[in-house]
């Protein structure tokens, strides 16, 4: 059956000889009667007409789409097929956000080095009993994509279920993609509460450093000062929602209720209600104390909104810092190079710090000015640090 309606896949089919042909086949029609042909084009016309309007609600399926669908399996196919070479290589990221919409700022500074260029994966790892998990899953896998699409985020959004995190990150190291269409960059979040955290988390997030290590992953860790997660703040912006649809729902009770204002009406109860409520307020300490914590809690969501949105706007002029301190393959050069690449990074200079010996600084800054040269990477300038392997003083 698809074999039959996708024909024209083949690769003896051309775009351009089959518009030939239609053409053709119109001024043929013309040709040989052509008030029958006027007939034909009207009702043709009238029906596409009569569809778009009253758009029925049938699902006939969609041929494009399942012609997108050939075009990549093919893609991929003829893509594992291709040798591997090392002018080709591109980032392609598995990033840790977990839902994209608790660490937007994590996903956009991976989006900012993928858009166009590479592959991004935001994944998530449930734990806890296999079927809540699992049941869960599936349940938000649509969602977390279209809030992408919505975003346009040009992204993949993979879920697993394990038994810890750390097993569920191994498993998407070693399945996720298609082909050569498979990451190769582990992006996630720098640990912010290493003091408050059991020596078996820290375990468990040195080791997904290393497992990634152990699959030759590269490995992206990003910080920021006020932190990635949202949820926090997300749970706050539902429950605000949720109680202003319960205000507007018993306004709208008391709008349409028959009973007259009064003592005995239904507003006259919410009154008394009210009244009764305020004499029985908490004690001015306690009051002022929930406050104040109130106030600092909301000081410091802000914050944190203003963070998650810092990598959607442009950077003004500044400069970007890249420590190559050891060879490590590029890509601690390659990252911070193609984001200046970007609009919104355009402005933004590098500066390179890198290792070197005290006898020979000049003649170093001269061997990496002539590499970074070589590949075409602009540099704003060069540090060579000569006491790099030298054990710190005690003065110091």
């Amino acid at each position: 059956m698809p074999a039959e309606i996708f024909w024209h896949g083949t690769q003896y089919y051309n775009m351009w000889i089959s518009l030939f042909g239609a053409v053709l086949c119109c001024a043929v029609m013309f040709v040989i009667n052509w008030w029958a042909a006027l007939i034909t084009y009207a009702i043709e016309l009238f029906l596409y007409i009569y569809v778009t309007y009253k758009k029925p609600e049938v699902n006939w399926g969609s041929s494009s789409q399942a012609l997108y669908y050939v075009n990549a399996i093919d893609s991929a196919l003829d893509l594992t097929t291709v040798d591997e070479h090392v002018k080709n290589f591109r980032p392609q990221c598995l990033v840790l956000t977990g839902a994209p919409m608790i660490r937007p700022a994590l996903l956009d500074i991976a989006h900012s080095f993928t858009k166009n260029n590479g592959l991004c994966m935001c994944c998530e790892v449930y734990t806890g009993p296999r079927k809540l998990c699992v049941t869960e899953m599936n349940s938000g896998m649509a969602t977390k994509q279209a809030w992408l699409t919505k975003n346009k985020r040009k992204a993949f959004y993979a879920a697993v279920a394990a038994d810890s995190f750390r097993d569920g990150v191994k498993s998407l190291l070693q399945a996720s993609g298609l082909g050569r269409i498979r990451p190769n960059t582990l992006v996630f979040g720098f640990k912010k509460n290493w003091r408050h955290s059991t020596a078996a988390q820290v375990e468990n997030y040195m080791g997904i450093i290393h497992d990634a290590f152990d699959f030759e992953f590269g490995v992206i860790i990003v910080r920021i000062s006020q932190g990635f997660d949202l949820s926090q703040v997300l749970q706050v912006q539902e429950e605000l929602k949720r109680l202003e649809q319960e205000r507007q729902a018993l306004e709208a009770t008391i709008k349409d209720s028959e009973f007259e204002e009064g003592n005995w009406g239904i507003r006259g109860f919410f009154r008394r209600a009210t009244k009764l409520h305020i004499t029985k307020t908490m004690p001015p300490k306690e009051s002022s104390i929930n406050t104040i914590s109130s106030m600092h809690m909301g000081e410091f969501n802000q914050r944190l909104l203003e963070a998650s949105t810092q990598f959607k706007k442009k950077q003004g002029k500044g400069t970007i810092d890249v420590w190559w301190l050891f060879d490590d393959g590029g890509l601690i050069l390659l990252i911070p190079y193609i984001l200046t690449l970007r609009k919104k990074w355009k402005d933004c200079k590098l500066r390179i710090f890198t290792g070197g010996k005290v006898t020979r600084l000049e003649e170093e800054k001269l061997k990496m000015a002539s590499l970074l040269s070589k590949f075409r990477i602009k540099f704003a300038d060069i540090n060579i640090i000569g006491d790099i392997n030298m054990k710190p003083s005690k003065e110091r």
